[in-house]
């Protein structure tokens, strides 16, 4: 029933985009880009923006989006640090 208020958004910057993979804490998440070649670490805003998220970088590999992960996030959600952990090594390319 929510869905059918609130449905999916192929905008990367909703609130309820379609690509999100994990939210490392309340104020940040990770998803993949609408051309599925990058990851983008989001902060989301306050307040009632129109588009409630924005990206603070985008990523290729999985070891530098955990890096910065670690350095904007302090102290992530385990079991959001565990799906970044299960993502392929690199995205858009080779495994």
């Amino acid at each position: 029933m929510d869905s059918l208020r609130n449905p999916a958004s192929q905008h990367e910057t909703a609130d309820n985009y379609v690509k999100v993979i994990t939210h490392l804490c309340p104020r940040h998440r990770v998803i993949v880009c609408k051309d599925a070649i990058e990851w983008a670490l989001q902060h989301r805003k306050k307040g009632g923006a129109e588009r409630l998220c924005r990206c603070l970088g985008y990523f290729r590999s999985r070891d530098a989006l955990l890096r910065v992960n670690a350095s904007f996030c302090g102290r992530m959600d385990p079991i959001a640090l565990t799906i970044l952990l299960g993502l392929r090594a690199q995205i858009g390319g080779a495994a």
